[in-house]
Order: structure tokens, then C-alpha cells, then sequence
């Protein structure tokens, strides 16, 4: 026994670091599978000139409407344009004091979901507008009720899908 005894110490401080190694190893390699909307994708603001043309429905734009319970209604309007996809969402929703809308962006084929922006109450109702990449298409658009810190959608009020000109015509 007194000859084992010094490389039991040793032996599990070497197990430990090759666990580990091994669990680094896993995590590097599995991040492939993470999708555009969990990192690496910047959603952007408009200009207050680009803000106006797209909710003027100035432009090439496509429109979708947003789909909800309640009585809720809504209506996305997107171009592809230079890599981008500028979108604006409009929905006619109640604007009461401490009530909060949030947009969110989804991945269709997956559960990543990210936030994109809030939305403010303008003349037509809540709007908003922004633009992500176009290597992210399809993706869904929820506008949920929320609190201000919120980080998943807890009261799921409207959806829509922005797809590729191509894949909307097929």
C-alpha cells in the first residue's frame, strides 16, 4: 500500500485535466451547430430616412400579415436589398402606459430566437423598423408583450415569415 499511496495524488489530478480537456474539446466542436440568430449577427437600427420609406410602403417591398390570437392584427413589410433584409413591423395593438412589445426574430428550423427591438407607438399604431443579414432568411418575426428585461417571449401576440424572393414564389 505505502508504494501506491504516492501516485494516487498524481493519477486523479491527471483524470481531472483530461475530463476536462475532453468537455473544452466537445464545446469547440459543437459550435457549428449554433445558428446565425444565436451570435454573430448584428441587427441593425434604420435610418430615420429609410425608417420613413419603408413605413410609407415606398420601395420594393414584400408584405406579409402577421397572424395573431385576439383579434390582433399586423403587417410585415420587407426588401431584400445589398445583403440586408430592412424590414418594418406595424400592428394594431393597444398602447396602454407600462405596456411593452417586443419583436423577436426566430429560426424556423430551430428553438433559437433572439430580441431585435421594441416597438413604439406611432400615428398608423405600434411600429418599428430594422435590418439583419440576408444569410439569416427564412426567419420568423413574433411580436410578443413583454417586460422591459425580458429575455424569451412571454405573451406571443403576432407571427410572420420573411423568406427569399426565390423560395416565396416556389
Amino acid at each position: 500500500m505505502k508504494k501506491v499511496l504516492p501516485f494516487i495524488f498524481p493519477l486523479a489530478s491527471l483524470a481531472i485535466v483530461l475530463f476536462l480537456a475532453f468537455r473544452w474539446y466537445n464545446n469547440r466542436t459543437d459550435r457549428g451547430s449554433i445558428t446565425p440568430f444565436a451570435e454573430n449577427v448584428a441587427i441593425e437600427e434604420l435610418s430615420d430616412e429609410d425608417t420613413a420609406l419603408a413605413l410609407r410602403g415606398v420601395g420594393d417591398y414584400e408584405s406579409v400579415d402577421l397572424k395573431g390570437e385576439n383579434g390582433n392584427t399586423g403587417k410585415l413589410r420587407y426588401e431584400i436589398n445589398d445583403g440586408k433584409v430592412r424590414f418594418s413591423v406595424t400592428a394594431d395593438l393597444e398602447n396602454s402606459p407600462g405596456t411593452n412589445y417586443q419583436v423577436w426574430l426566430k429560426d424556423p428550423n430551430s428553438e433559437a430566437i433572439r430580441k431585435a427591438f421594441p416597438l413604439e407607438y406611432l400615428k398608423g399604431g405600434m411600429s418599428g423598423t430594422a435590418a439583419i443579414s440576408a444569410e439569416t432568411l427564412p426567419f420568423e418575426v413574433i411580436v410578443s408583450k413583454d417586460s422591459a428585461g425580458a429575455t424569451a417571449p412571454s405573451e406571443i401576440l403576432l407571427k410572420g415569415l420573411v423568406k427569399d424572393k426565390a423560395e416565396a414564389t416556389e
